[in-house]
């Protein structure tokens, strides 16, 4: 276990106690999906409290994690969410990076800063309760093109549904480095070498076994190379091979 994976844990033990000594619920700042992984493989379900993740709507990826008391079941309501729904002035595409960036200059943290939805000429910033209506102040414009700034509760807000590029491919097996190799189209030797450096997770957990077996339903991360679910195992080829089927994130 890294360094900061053990002062994320514990984190999480102080607000554990916090609960206990308001005797309400209590909540972290965003978590990205490792750091969401290393809290339910440690902490879990811990007996004496409720807890839960959300960040603010079903498929979030950037998440809060909530301690409730024993009597007090999660309410998705009282996690401190807002929403910066933004809108342009006029046709210009921007992107992920722009808006995250604009918010950022405000002098905004990122753990302050959730899931940034792109959704037409329209955009949806989950966002701390406490800094957003700051945040919305302090934008009119996202790279040189005019914006409003709105802060909406999450209830009033449909996400757009997250977009999937659909993959068919075929691989030896449903090994790790077999996977990667024909989903990246990448050698069997290269696959193997970016899993033992690190920068494949899986389940959003680091995997260095290049013969883990993937199941259906597991996401698969490769740094520089992008995200995808492994949605389907079809049937074997004539070479024994095996008809696969991803769903890569764009």
């Amino acid at each position: 276990m890294t360094g900061e994976e053990k002062l994320l844990l514990a984190r999480c033990e102080d607000l554990f106690s916090l609960c206990d000594k308001r005797v309400a619920p209590c909540f972290t700042d965003f978590l990205n999906e490792a750091e969401q992984a290393v809290i339910k493989n440690n902490i879990g379900n811990r007996v004496g409290y409720n807890s839960c993740f959300f960040g603010g709507y079903e498929n979030s990826q950037r998440k809060i994690f909530g301690v409730f008391p024993q009597w007090e079941e999660p309410d998705f309501n009282s996690f401190p969410i807002k929403v910066l729904k933004i809108t342009k002035n006029y046709k210009r595409e921007l992107t992920h990076r722009d808006y995250l960036g604009t918010v950022l200059s405000c002098g905004i943290d990122r753990i302050k800063v959730g899931d940034i939805l792109i959704d037409g000429d329209c955009a949806y910033i989950f966002i701390s309760e406490d800094i957003a209506d700051y945040v919305s102040f302090g934008i009119d414009k996202i790279a040189n093109v005019g914006v409003k700034a709105v802060v909406e509760d999450i209830s009033k807000i449909t996400p757009p549904e997250p977009k999937f590029e659909v993959i068919n491919t075929v691989s030896a097996s449903v090994r790790l480095d077999a996977v990667i190799a024909s989903v990246l189209n990448l050698s069997r030797k290269n696959a193997c070498e970016l899993i033992k450096s690190g920068r494949v997770c899986v389940n959003y957990t680091e995997c260095t076994n290049t013969s883990h077996m993937l199941s259906v339903e597991d996401i698969v991360s490769a740094r520089g190379f992008g995200k995808f679910i492994f949605s389907d195992i079809g049937q074997k080829t004539r070479s024994d091979r095996l008809h696969i089927e991803v769903k890569k994130y764009i």
